[in-house]
């Protein structure tokens, strides 16, 4: 006889952990999973499309009109968000998981960009971030 475990649904009923009702279960676990990845990968594309505009300004005022458009795009998308949210989250840990993802296959990416232009993405976010830091030199 397989393993049992309660099932949540009626206590004191052993279920097999192999039972329809664990394979339910496991299904909506690996479900929410992937909703949780699909969101991480939405912001990964939409905050490297920011960070590339944003990089690419030629002046200031081009600057804050990218600034200005990714601000309504973000709550528009998110419900929150600005150019700085951007950058920072781009430099850390869960855009980088949110990359591995993509390339280890569980997550397709959906917008404009490729991989390889949302790695540069991320480079130029870091190297923001490392900018900023107290002590960085501009040249």
């Amino acid at each position: 006889m397989p393993p049992t475990t309660p099932d949540r649904h009626s206590p004191g009923n052993p279920q097999p952990l192999d039972s329809p009702s664990s394979a339910t279960d496991d299904a909506r676990i690996s479900a929410g999973r992937l909703r949780r990845l699909r969101l991480e990968v939405d912001k990964l594309e939409a905050f490297s499309l920011i960070v590339r505009a944003a990089s690419a300004a030629p002046n200031h005022e081009a600057f804050a009109e990218v600034s200005r458009a990714a601000a309504n795009a973000l709550r528009a998308k998110f419900g929150a968000g600005s150019i700085t949210s951007a950058f920072t989250w781009l430099g850390g840990a869960a855009a980088q998981a949110a990359l591995d993802s993509v390339l280890a296959g569980q997550v397709a990416l959906t917008g404009p960009l490729s991989a390889a232009e949302i790695t540069q993405a991320i480079g130029m976010a870091k190297q923001a971030e490392a900018l900023q830091q107290p002590g960085a030199s501009s040249g």
